[in-house]
């Protein structure tokens, strides 16, 4: 009922009463700022304020979702330059900005808030400056997502021979176009009949190809793979992403324009510009604190523990490492320190860097791999070398501070880190990428419960238990009964991974050479993982629900609970305020956060 708009475009019906209801709550308070001129101020007041009111309400239940589930936040830094994503980010701040002042005039004119920030009649002149400009991005914001031409392509075709021919006009020809970034590339396609479309998935996550007739219903397909289709027959054909996409043409969607197969048309198709696919940008991790020095006992008696290697993750998981070491003396004159990492299987040694300690003897490096390397999988030990200043040879010189970490312990922190024979990533890799994907998902269900679907809102519910579950659990499987069984997973199950990640902690406590640092960050990931458990269970729970429901009016609080655990499930909650997610409070983030910190080297003076 609400799928379809009534303005002539492709937006949706609660689109369409959107603009139109603040084109007319504008005139509204046009209305009032000239009953405000005139002095008739019980006219104006009668006005202004519901115009304010249902301005807000507006706000909450229809803007936020829909740029929350265009994930305008998350893209909009990694293309600053897309109309797509500037002009909403624009439209949403001066909304914003206009809607708080307005509030402020609302209760300040009913003498709710005290008048203390200047005269009252200026914040209501800039208010509506402000709602001015915030309804024409609005307007824009409508063009650019469903008024204006989108950029159409086609890629270079396979065959570079046409045959011209009364007969055959057109050879068969073959385009390519990309997956990226949750969204099609080219945004549409023009194209003769008979030409094959490959579509190439760039994206970490799976997508499928899907016509929204039921002609054509591709599996998932990942990173790096394909799914082909020939158009026969002319037409438009409008196709969606399951996973990532709605029918309506929300989301991940795309329509495809066949012309008939002759040279006029094959003309059009090859004027239309190639455009050319930009890899998605990556999205750095969350900022890793290094874990504290003073958890790190003393290898031997005799040693003072001087300083710690840590792991970090920068554009890739343990790309980075984080070397701060304390009491250190300046070097012999003419010589000079470099930092190594070393590994004791296979007698390597990679060079960090050059460093000299500052004047309290404290040395501090901080270092990415340039080709994202993991280097907690690589290296499981530190060498600090005193070198001459002009030094040509490549391998260290004399170590002056070493660390080396718990051979059996690293092991299974790797099963959680780096690799695991028994999953398709390790555990807790794992768990993090497939609970960002259901965070994904969780928008979805909250936006299609805002548009009142509850075939989306029951789709996304399926993938988030199949997400949960995995391909062997209870409750996987083809749960709304449309497309089969999707999940936009690896198929293992974040239940799985968690579980797998805090009995591999445990394990990893309980070797031999496990140190008192190792032993008390695996008690800190049993903690978040035992949140995690519980808030992915009750997530699971919910996404259940929704799928057992018979109309979207039923599922209000399942949506509120997917919404709210969602986040919590991937990154926590700072319940005490004190700034920081401590592992009684954290989730699978955290998790993984303690598991590198397991993995720190312990560094000790060989002087």
């Amino acid at each position: 009922m609400f799928q379809s708009g009534f303005l002539g475009t492709n937006a949706s019906f609660i689109t369409d009463f959107t603009l139109l209801a603040e084109i007319i709550l504008f005139l509204a308070l046009c209305a009032g700022v000239i009953a405000q001129r005139r002095d008739k101020y019980k006219l104006h007041d009668w006005i202004q304020t519901p115009v304010v009111i249902l301005n807000l309400l507006l706000i909450v239940f229809v803007m936020i979702s829909s740029f929350l589930g265009q994930r305008v936040l998350n893209t909009l830094p990694q293309r600053p330059g897309d109309a797509y994503y500037l002009v909403v980010a624009i439209h949403a701040g001066l909304g914003f900005i206009a809607e708080a002042l307005a509030i402020y005039c609302l209760l300040a004119g009913h003498q709710i808030l005290p008048r203390k920030i200047g005269r009252l009649r200026y914040w209501m002149w800039a208010t509506f400056a402000f709602w001015t400009v915030a309804l024409i991005a609005g307007i824009g914001t409508y063009i650019v997502w469903y008024v204006q031409t989108p950029e159409t392509g086609t890629a270079v075709p396979t065959q570079s021979d046409t045959v011209s021919s009364e007969d055959n006009p057109t050879a068969p020809t073959t385009i390519e176009a990309f997956l990226q970034n949750f969204t099609f590339a080219p945004a549409n396609l023009t194209i003769t009949a008979g030409t094959e479309v490959v579509w190439l998935n760039q994206d970490g996550a799976p997508h499928n190809i899907t016509f929204v007739d039921g002609s054509v219903a591709s599996e998932n397909f990942f990173n790096g793979e394909s799914f082909a289709t020939t158009f026969a027959e002319p037409g438009s054909y409008l196709i969606y992403c399951t996973l990532h996409g709605s029918p309506d043409g929300s989301g991940m969607a795309t329509t495809v324009t066949v012309l008939e197969d002759n040279a006029e048309n094959a003309a059009i198709a090859a004027a239309v510009p190639t455009q050319n696919p930009i890899p998605p940008t990556p999205t750095p991790a969350p900022t890793v604190p290094l874990p504290p020095a003073n958890l790190l006992e003393p290898a031997a008696p005799e040693q003072t523990i001087v300083g710690l290697v840590s792991f970090f993750d920068n554009l890739a998981p343990s790309d980075s490492v984080a070397v701060l070491l304390n009491a250190v003396p300046a070097p012999s004159n003419g010589a000079t320190y470099q930092a190594w990492l070393t590994d004791s299987q296979t007698n390597t040694v990679f060079l960090l860097g050059q460093v000299l300690p500052d004047g309290n003897g404290r040395i501090s490096l901080q270092f990415t791999d340039a080709d994202g390397r993991n280097l907690l999988g690589l290296y499981d030990g530190f060498q600090l070398t005193e070198e001459p200043q002009f030094d040509d040879d490549p391998s260290p010189g004399t170590a002056v501070f070493t660390g080396q970490q718990a051979p059996e312990a690293l092991t299974y922190i790797r099963v959680i880190a780096v690799v695991s024979g028994a999953a398709p990533t390790a555990y807790g890799l794992g768990a993090r990428l497939q609970a960002e994907e259901l965070l994904r998902h969780a928008e979805f269900v909250q936006t299609a419960y805002d548009l009142l679907s509850i075939a989306d809102a029951q789709r996304h519910a399926e993938h988030i238990v199949n997400l949960l579950s995995g391909a062997q659990g209870e409750h996987f499987g083809d749960l709304d009964g449309v497309h089969g069984a999707q999940n936009p997973g690896d198929g293992f199950g974040i239940l799985p991974y968690i579980a797998a990640m805090q009995q591999t902690a445990v394990t990893t406590a309980n070797t031999p050479d496990a140190t008192n640092a190792i032993q008390i960050h695996s008690t800190h990931v049993v903690m978040a993982t035992d949140n995690a458990l519980d808030w992915a269970n009750q997530i699971q729970e919910a996404a259940l629900q929704i799928l057992a429901a018979d109309s979207v009016s039923e599922i209000g609080p399942y949506v509120e609970t997917i919404s709210q655990f969602s986040p919590l499930l991937l990154n926590g909650a700072d319940n005490n305020g004190d700034g920081e997610v401590a592992p009684a409070e954290g989730g699978i983030f955290t998790a993984y956060q303690h598991t590198q910190y397991m993995a720190a080297i312990p560094v000790v003076s060989e002087q």
